[in-house]
């Protein structure tokens, strides 16, 4: 006799969920100019209980801030005869174009005095500066002299190989450099992480509880420039969607609701994220009843 078993089922219902959009561009921007540090006030409570946990199952960054701001980055150039300065004008820039801009304007201003300046493909990836000097001195000093060379004085001896006078071309290889105005970005929001008895932790100096941490890094290889370094993250505009599942569940007392709301944004080195006026995140933050 061929045996049944009987069928069982046990009926399955899904927790009843709500949704809390937050746009950054909400905020009052008479007192909150920028969505780095700002608050969401409203006569009513925003959500009033009856659930157990929160996850921001979804955020968009909207990235307008340039990765190279006014004024950041600059060198002094000294020959025999001449003093003056570069500085980086404001924008987004790869590798490629910062070391391009800054050797055509060291171009521009050493036609007079036995300096040239050239800039090339290595053998491998990177890019390789030429600089020809004859019997004539020079000297870079400044942040944009460390960024792309490593040291922040560079003058003619310092070049590899050593240049004699027969043979004045000496080159220097500029390493890899990253230009991203952030490694991470966290999303804080002590309001709504106060309630939770499992807090977050950190390998970094300053410990935060957040409700996302944002990469600046792409899921796919980065693309390269024309001297073979990755453009990264940050190097352009973007507008990016980034799904969390499962998303980081916070408790939630039932009987508390959520009232005002005020969120910030740091950066790797714990501080306020720098950011430009066009920049906003929107997210969805998940809240349901189990």
């Amino acid at each position: 006799m061929e045996f049944v078993p009987n069928e069982k089922a046990t009926p399955i219902r899904y927790p009843s969920i709500a949704n809390l959009m937050v746009d950054s561009d909400d905020r009052d921007k008479n007192v909150y100019p920028l969505s780095n540090d700002f608050q969401i006030n409203k006569k009513n409570s925003l959500l009033n209980g009856f659930f157990t946990r929160i996850g921001a199952t979804e955020v968009v960054l909207e990235w307008n801030t340039v990765n190279v701001p006014g004024g950041s980055l600059s060198l002094n150039y000294t020959t025999n005869t001449t003093f003056d300065y570069i500085v980086i004008p404001p924008g987004f820039y790869t590798v490629a174009e910062l070391i391009n801009y800054t050797i055509g304007r060291l171009q521009r201003l050493t036609p007079d005095n036995g300096i040239t300046w050239e800039v090339g493909n290595g053998v491998e990836p990177g890019a390789v500066v030429t600089v020809t000097t004859g019997p004539n001195t020079f000297d870079l000093e400044g942040n944009l002299v460390e960024l792309l060379f490593g040291v922040p004085n560079l003058s003619r001896a310092d070049f590899s190989p050593a240049v004699p006078v027969e043979d004045p071309a000496s080159r220097s290889t500029v390493e890899a450099i990253d230009l991203r105005p952030a490694r991470y970005l966290d999303i804080v929001c002590n309001q709504l992480t106060n309630n939770q008895s499992v807090k977050d932790s950190s390998t970094a100096p300053i410990v935060r509880d957040v409700l996302v941490r944002w990469y600046f890094d792409y899921d796919n290889q980065s693309p390269t420039d024309e001297y073979g370094y990755p453009i990264l993250m940050g190097y352009t505009p973007f507008y990016i969607r980034r799904l969390y599942n499962p998303p980081k569940q916070i408790q939630w007392q039932t009987n508390v609701p959520i009232g005002n709301l005020s969120f910030q944004l740091y950066t790797n080195d714990g501080a306020l994220a720098q950011i430009d006026p066009a920049t906003n995140y929107l997210m969805t933050l998940q809240v349901s009843e189990v």
